[in-house]
């Protein structure tokens, strides 16, 4: 195949750690991507993560994620969620447990843009999740968070120093206000060659329509 035919899919994908879907959004468009290799083996992909806060009034101050989620949704309308997701994530190998904390995510996002200029923000994305959705852990904690960049090759104890810092906190939150200044009221949402949006934890289909048009052009 000629280099002319080549074409890159860059993926930007607005986003935040305590949400569910945005995780169920990820795992589908992975696997969109994989079933594309065969189909449009033309296509290259790129994605890069934006920040986006759930839930603003959250501090670092750990709290009961179950409660939360049911003083919010009522008991209820929380159970009925709570099932459709559990069944949704089982599907694509995520174990959802509600039974953890959940905190503030600045710090969190400060953590993914400090990875992506180590060229690892795909990999701590995966990991925040994971601590996150499947095992209870808090997205403020920094020895979680630091834990977090050591399994993926980054230096604990220079994400330690960071995460103590302010550095890069203004930069998440100036990206925080331009997803609100675009209109984007939900995650997670990705935006294809700035051309195609998608919301929501869409299945591969939506996504593999996309990347054929895009093979095509």
């Amino acid at each position: 195949m000629s280099n002319e035919n080549k074409k890159t899919v860059h993926i930007d994908i607005v986003s935040d750690v305590i949400c569910p879907w945005c995780y169920v959004g990820k795992r589908r468009l992975e696997e969109a991507i994989k079933q594309s290799k065969e189909l449009y083996p033309n296509l290259s992909f790129e994605i890069e993560w934006f920040p986006y806060l759930l839930d603003p009034s959250l501090t670092k101050e750990p709290q009961s994620k179950k409660e939360i989620l049911m003083k919010k949704f009522g008991e209820s309308t929380f159970n009925s969620n709570a099932a459709i997701l559990i069944e949704s994530g089982r599907e694509i190998g995520i174990s959802f447990d509600h039974d953890g904390v959940v905190a503030q995510t600045y710090d969190a996002h400060r953590l993914i843009n400090y990875a992506k200029s180590q060229g690892k923000h795909e990999e701590i994305v995966e990991v925040l999740f994971h601590n996150y959705h499947e095992e209870g852990k808090s997205p403020a904690d920094y020895d979680v968070l630091s834990e977090a960049a050591a399994s993926v090759g980054l230096d604990k104890e220079k994400v330690l120093q960071f995460l103590k810092s302010e550095e890069g906190m203004q930069q998440v939150k100036d990206e925080i206000s331009q997803a609100l200044k675009k209109g984007i009221a939900g995650v997670p949402h990705f935006t294809i060659n700035n051309k195609f949006d998608v919301s929501g934890g869409q299945g591969p289909k939506i996504w593999l329509e996309i990347f054929e048009n895009i093979s095509k052009e």
